[in-house]
C-alpha cells in the first residue's frame, strides 16, 4: 500500500506538475455515485472534509510513520534553513518534515532535485551544490553536514536512490551522459521492495578527472558495489551505454566467485564501438541537449546540419542560445557547465570506441524499445540478439514501450517499472512483483 501511494503521488507530479496533499485508500463502496454510475465529486469532497473518511486518513498517517519514523526536528541553523527549503520545494509545511527523512521518501522527483539545488545555492550563498551531494545525502541532516564540509567529500560512484526493502539490491549504471538523474523516478517504484543504487561517472565534481579506460571504470564500479553488498546474488543493469558496463561488471563479479542472478540491458547491443565511432562532437552535444530538454526531437535534423560546419565552441554556444531560458534556469546551466558536461560525455564516447565485448555471463535480459534508427524488429534481430554470443544459456528479450530516449520518461516509466520488477523477481526467485 505504501508503495502504491508513493507511485500515485510521483506519477501525479511527473504527469501534471502538482503534488497531491492527500492520497487515501478507500473501498469502491465509499465512492458516492449517481443513478447512472457517475462519481459525485462534490459528495466525495464533503466526505473527506467532514471527517467521514478519517479512518483512511489515520491509516495513511500510521503507514507513513511506520516507514519514515518519528519526525526529527532540525538541529542548528543550517538544518533549520534546509527544512524551510525542502518545505518550499515539496509544497508542505515545515513542521511536517523530519530532518532524518530522505528527500525522495518525502516525494522529491528528478526535477525537484534541480530546483532544490538552486534554492540551496541561493539561500546559503554558495556557487555550486553538486547534484551528487543531494543524491548521496538526501536528508536534511546529511546534506547539512555536506554543506558544512563534513563527511562525504571526494568521488564516490555509488548513489543510493532508494534504500527501503529486503530484496536483493539493484545496481543501475548510467547512460553515456554519465548522469543518474534518469533513474530517480524509476527508483521510487522499488520502495519497500529492494534497495535501488546507481553508478555515476567520474568527472562531475570539481577537480575530478575522467576515467582513463573502460577497465578503470568497471573496476571502480565493481569495488563500490562489493563495498555495499559483499556477497551475492547480485543484480546489475545498465541503460544504453551503461548496458555494456553492466555486462563487464557482471563478468568481473563472477570472476571473483560470486553469482550474478540478473543482468539487465536497456536497449543496447553488445558491440558499441561502431556506434561510438559514428558519434561526432556535434552528435554528442545534441544528445545531451535533448536529454536535458534544451531542444526537442523535432529540432535534431535541422540542428545537425546547422552545427556541422561550426567549431566545437560555436556548436555549444549555438545549442545554449537555442535552449529556453527558463529551462537553463531550472537546470542552473550555463555555457561553461554545458561545455564541461559535453566533455564528460565525450570521454565516455572515447572509452567506448576501444571497447570490444568478450567472454560470457550466465544470462542477460534485454529490454528493447524503438531504436534511434530503423525498425524495432530489425533492431532486435540484427543487433540485440548478438547478446546470444556472450551468455552461457538462452537470453530473454522483453519489449517495452517508448523510444530510446523516452524509455524512463514520465509517460513510460509506469509500464517499464512493472516489467522490470517482474523480470527481477523471476531472475532472483523472489516471487511475483505487481
Amino acid at each position: 500500500l505504501y508503495r502504491t501511494i508513493v507511485a500515485i503521488r510521483n506519477s501525479t507530479v511527473m504527469r501534471w506538475g502538482f503534488r497531491p496533499s492527500l492520497i487515501l485508500p478507500i473501498t469502491v463502496i465509499d465512492i458516492p455515485r449517481g443513478n447512472l454510475g457517475k462519481i459525485q465529486r462534490s459528495r466525495l469532497r464533503r466526505a473527506v472534509e467532514g471527517g467521514q473518511l478519517a479512518a483512511s486518513v489515520a491509516r495513511v498517517e500510521e503507514l507513513t510513520h511506520r516507514f519514515l519514523g518519528d519526525p526529527v526536528p532540525p538541529d542548528g541553523d543550517a538544518e533549520a534553513r534546509l527544512v524551510e527549503i525542502y518545505a518550499r520545494v515539496l509544497g508542505v509545511e515545515p513542521s511536517a518534515l523530519s530532518a532524518a527523512a530522505s528527500f525522495f521518501d518525502l516525494g522529491g522527483t528528478s526535477l525537484d532535485v534541480l530546483r532544490l539545488k538552486l534554492e540551496i545555492q541561493h539561500t546559503f550563498g554558495v556557487a555550486d551544490v553538486p547534484v551528487a551531494a543531494i543524491l548521496q545525502a538526501p536528508t536534511v541532516r546529511g546534506l547539512a553536514r555536506r554543506l558544512s564540509g563534513g563527511s562525504g567529500s571526494g568521488y564516490d560512484p555509488l548513489v543510493p536512490l532508494q534504500v527501503i526493502g529486503d530484496g536483493t539490491p539493484l545496481f543501475c549504471v548510467h547512460p553515456g551522459l554519465g548522469e543518474v538523474l534518469v533513474f530517480v523516478n524509476l527508483a521510487k517504484y522499488f520502495v519497500n521492495e529492494r534497495p535501488f543504487y546507481t553508478l555515476r561517472a567520474r568527472g562531475f565534481g570539481k577537480d575530478e578527472t575522467h576515467f582513463g579506460s573502460f577497465a578503470e571504470m568497471v573496476d571502480c564500479y565493481v569495488a563500490a558495489i562489493r563495498r555495499t553488498q559483499p556477497y551475492g546474488p547480485y543484480a546489475v543493469a545498465g541503460y544504453s551505454y551503461g548496458g555494456a558496463v553492466a555486462f563487464e561488471i557482471a563478468k568481473a563479479i563472477e570472476a571473483q566467485g560470486e553469482q550474478v542472478a540478473f543482468v539487465g540491458i536497456f536497449n543496447l547491443p553488445p558491440r558499441i564501438s561502431g556506434r561510438m565511432n559514428e558519434i561526432t562532437f556535434a552528435d554528442g552535444a545534441i544528445n545531451l541537449a535533448l536529454f536535458l530538454s534544451l531542444i526537442s526531437a523535432d529540432d535534431v535534423k535541422e540542428l545537425t546540419q546547422r552545427l556541422t560546419p561550426l567549431s566545437e565552441e560555436e556548436q555549444l554556444a549555438c545549442l545554449i542560445r537555442q535552449a529556453p531560458p527558463r529551462r537553463l534556469t531550472e537546470l542552473d546551466l550555463d555555457l561553461e557547465g554545458f561545455t564541461a558536461w559535453v566533455a564528460l560525455a565525450q570521454s565516455m564516447v572515447h572509452l567506448g570506441r576501444a571497447y570490444e565485448p568478450s567472454g560470457a555471463v550466465e544470462q542477460v535480459r534485454v529490454f528493447y524499445c524503438e531504436p534511434l534508427r530503423g525498425t524495432k524488429q530489425d533492431w532486435l534481430d540484427q543487433q540485440l540478439r548478438d547478446w546470444d554470443g556472450f551468455t552461457r544459456r538462452p537470453n530473454r528479450y522483453i519489449e517495452v514501450d517508448g523510444e530510446h530516449y523516452t524509455l524512463m520518461s514520465p509517460e513510460h516509466v509506469q509500464t517499464f517499472q512493472a516489467t522490470l520488477r517482474r523480470e527481477l523477481a523471476d531472475a532472483l526467485g523472489e516471487g511475483g512483483a505487481s
